[in-house]
């Protein structure tokens, strides 16, 4: 084997690592996009709405005490909603539920906002309903259970998913079936399909197990398996 057969062998075994880390950097581009959409589109707006009942209200109260007492209770809803959209962006950056509450708490609700914003419907149950799991693999299943629902919204054509959470001996297993299309061998193998190479390497990272299963017509499985930290051992 020659210098320049073996150089083009590294190249193209280096090929899927770029092809993912540009996919990783597509995604991180997309996620900053949509923050500053929503930080332009609600706040923006509401900032200047706010900006300008200040001007109004410095001329009412001085000369309308009656409509200044309505533009201010008008702009203390202003602002409660300016609150609520600023609780909301940063919700979406890391839900709050995941420090304080844990992981069952985080995937309940990431579930019921999935619903409410697709209409599909998304049954959640966990065994057992409390479970003490790390900070750092609940984020790593936390996350995995987002690109999950992304896969389910953006390929599936499912209306229902149902979600099961449990711990099975020594390891802590993530279910996650729909009743869409069904996946098929060659997109579950596919290599450009980033979010899939995303979950599996979570996964292997935790020494863990992923198998994702399709069938025409009559949905995806997706069954998770991570061995559980020592202190999360029952």
């Amino acid at each position: 084997m020659n210098i320049s057969t073996m150089e083009n062998k590294n190249e193209e075994s280096h090929e899927p690592f770029r092809d993912l880390s540009a996919y990783l950097q597509a995604a991180r581009e997309e996620e900053r996009k949509t923050i500053a959409r929503e930080i332009h589109d609600e706040l923006g707006q509401a900032l200047t709405t706010i900006k300008l009942d200040l001007s109004l209200l410095q001329e009412e109260v001085l000369h309308d005490a009656s409509a200044a007492t309505i533009r201010i209770r008008s702009m203390k809803e202003r602002v409660d909603e300016t609150i609520h959209t600023v609780k909301s962006i940063i919700t979406k950056l890391r839900p709050g539920l995941l420090d304080d509450l844990g992981l069952t708490a985080a995937i309940e609700w990431q579930a019921n906002d999935f619903q409410n914003r697709t209409g599909i419907v998304c049954d959640v149950s966990f065994s057992p309903e409390e479970m003490n799991i790390g900070q750092e693999i609940s984020t790593d299943i936390f996350r995995i259970f987002q690109e999950t629902l992304t896969n389910i919204t953006r390929h599936s054509g499912a209306t229902h998913v149902d979600v099961l959470l449990n711990i099975k001996g020594l390891f802590l297993e993530l279910q996650v079936q729909d009743n869409g299309r069904g996946i098929t061998p060659d997109e579950i193998n596919d290599p450009k399909s980033f979010g899939l190479i995303g979950i599996r390497e979570r996964v292997q990272y935790w020494h863990g197990r992923v198998d994702i299963e399709g069938k025409a017509g009559r949905g995806t499985n997706l069954t998770i398996q991570f061995p559980l930290p020592p202190e999360s051992k029952p």
